[in-house]
């Protein structure tokens, strides 16, 4: 098995270019696709007051996860709302905004009242200066509301309208998910076809003649095939931590391990693929069809929170790639712990093991 494992090795050293492609086109894809998914609004701002006042209120307003205020003039503001260019615009003054918004303001109104909570919040803080003359106890009012706010008497619990129920989106984890899943799909068959052409070329029956035994041939094969599936998704999850930043929400190690059973469950499909295939082109065109309707079917593609469709509900339970997906969901942006994922973990181990002795016992009774 070894000797098997390193043949697969050297041939992989010379000719590595099917997994450097299909490895880049899933990072590109994954972050495309998230990147255009999420994007901050950029509203432009324009103001009449002192360029020290302004740059003060305009770092107060940056402090939000959703828009990007950016200082211009009152021209360009209006020709941006104009011509579409922007959903909003904003007048900044010394107690009061002036909010311009175009004909599509999706954000209007959130905007509208997050702008409204940071003047809030200035013309407090002000009024209370405004009670002292000195500096001393200007300086000693600033220290005192910057502890009220590190340390404020009353503890505010916030809850919102989103019931056990609900489901939690990340669009850039969504992506990264479904496509690596997807592509890993090829890489694994292309790696698990070589024992559909040895076995065509008679290469086993004249091995078997030898020290090697069958169990071996096919350990050595699946054995390679999954590492070479396994390291994919691993150096692509590494890349977007490491390299893009991405938040798995501390579950980036507990995605790792959840990988295993869902690339073995490919292994598996992939080798009872192989065992029903005749010819070599009916393998390349039943995986071609499997893939891309497993990985629609499995949530892929989309969220499967948003399919509302019984049909493809109860169809998608049948993919590998629904319980893939819902198991590293579940660790990254639902915080669960592996025994809260053990029924999606368990469901792929009871596919690979299934589809892997259906796939051997085809393969072994039909003559290839």
């Amino acid at each position: 098995m070894i000797g098997i494992i390193q043949t697969r090795l050297r041939l992989f050293i010379r000719k590595p270019w099917v997994f450097i492609l299909m490895t880049m086109v899933c990072v590109l894809f994954s972050f495309f696709i998230g990147k255009s998914s999420y994007h901050k609004v950029t509203v432009p701002v324009y103001s009449e007051l002192p360029e020290q006042e302004l740059s003060v209120l305009i770092d107060s307003l940056n402090q939000s996860e959703l828009f990007v205020f950016e200082p211009t003039n009152e021209k360009s503001v209006k020709a941006a709302i104009r011509n579409g260019e922007t959903e909003a615009g904003l007048h900044l003054q010394e107690q009061d905004f002036t909010l311009m918004t175009g004909a599509f303001a999706e954000n209007g109104m959130l905007l509208q009242r997050y702008i409204q909570e940071v003047y809030t919040n200035k013309l407090q803080k002000e009024s209370v200066l405004a009670t002292y003359s000195s500096t001393d106890k200007r300086d000693k009012v600033d220290s005192i509301w910057e502890k009220a706010l590190e340390q404020p008497i009353f503890h505010i619990e916030k809850e919102n309208f989103r019931n056990a129920e609900s489901k939690i989106m990340d669009n850039q984890l969504q992506s990264l998910f479904g496509f690596s899943l997807f592509f890993v799909i090829y890489t694994i068959a292309f790696n698990v076809i070589h024992i559909l052409e040895e076995k065509q070329a008679r290469i086993w029956e004249r091995m078997t003649l030898s020290s090697v035994k069958k169990w071996e041939m096919y350990g050595g094969n699946l054995l390679y095939s999954f590492v070479m599936g396994y390291l994919q998704v691993v150096l692509i999850f590494s890349a977007f931590r490491y390299g893009a930043g991405v938040d798995f929400h501390g579950g980036f190690g507990k995605t790792l391990l959840i990988l295993i059973p869902y690339v073995l469950t490919i292994v598996a499909m992939c080798m009872l693929v192989a065992a029903l295939s005749k010819r070599l082109d009916q393998f390349h065109g039943l995986m071609s069809l499997l893939a891309v309707s497993l990985a629609m079917l499995g949530g892929a593609y989309w969220p499967i929170e948003i399919v509302s469709t019984p049909v493809i509900l109860i169809l998608g339970k049948i993919s590998p790639l629904l319980y893939g997906m819902e198991a590293l969901k579940g660790v990254t942006l639902y915080g669960y712990g592996f025994m809260e994922v053990l029924r999606p973990i368990s469901i792929l181990l009871l596919m690979a093991v299934i589809m892997m002795g259906i796939g051997i016992n085809v393969m072994e009774k039909r003559r290839v």
